[in-house]
């Protein structure tokens, strides 16, 4: 289980995450839903260990949560200018040399000897992700990994991601489309002016859209003349 325990973080005098509180079941799938500004990434950033809390804890089987637990892939990976795929790659082979990256490319299907600069966006992502597998941590945290996908790719990911939790391995996803999570979620919450605002799990999802407008000031009742 991972404990999250009245966290609160503020930039300056700014506060993003205010007093949140959520638990995770292990070896699951868990998606995080919410506005552009609601603490997504920040939430991710504190639990990968990058950002520190000014309250609270994060506990994994009731120990805190190090840095090493987790794999983090960030909405935009960055990556050295004129770096190839297959360079990038043999910085993670230091950290595990038994990961068969060969093997893995065969899903993934990347141009390793070309730049990553000259790639697209998915495939950006895509190799952001292996580099983050062959790490092999407990815990993988997956920052809006459908953006900028094309159809292959996405449905590559949805793919590969139950794959990943049926190894055991606990997945936290955001996205800001809630339909690319259903499919593949055990749980969904929302996160809201710096809290989750609700957790649904799988026999809950039909409910998901109602919810969310619950939360939400964007209805449109009727267009201008």
């Amino acid at each position: 289980m991972i404990t999250i325990e009245n966290l609160s973080f503020s930039y300056g005098k700014i506060p993003v995450i205010n007093h949140l509180s959520w638990q995770l079941e292990t070896g699951q799938i868990h998606g995080l839903v919410g506005l552009n500004g609601a603490g997504k990434t920040t939430l991710f950033n504190l639990m990968a260990g990058r950002l520190k809390p000014s309250e609270g804890s994060i506990l994994l089987k009731d120990k805190l949560m190090q840095r090493q637990n987790c794999g983090f892939m960030e909405t935009n990976p960055q990556f050295y200018p004129m770096i190839t795929g297959q360079e990038y790659l043999d910085i993670f082979r230091l950290k595990n040399p038994g990961f068969d990256f060969a093997a893995w490319n065969r899903i993934f299907k990347l141009p390793l000897k070309e730049v990553v600069d000259n790639y697209s966006t998915g495939m950006q992502k895509r190799l952001s992700l292996m580099g983050i597998i062959s790490l092999n941590r407990e815990i993988l945290i997956l920052d809006e990994p459908f953006n900028g996908l094309d159809f292959e790719a996405f449905r590559l990911v949805q793919q590969i991601v139950p794959l990943l939790a049926a190894r055991q391995k606990t997945i936290i996803i955001s996205s800001h489309i809630p339909e690319s999570l259903t499919a593949i979620c055990n749980s969904i919450s929302l996160v809201s002016n710096g809290n989750i605002a609700f957790k649904i799990t799988k026999p809950e999802f039909d409910k998901l859209p109602e919810m969310i407008n619950l939360h939400s000031n964007t209805e449109i009742m009727e267009l201008p003349l």
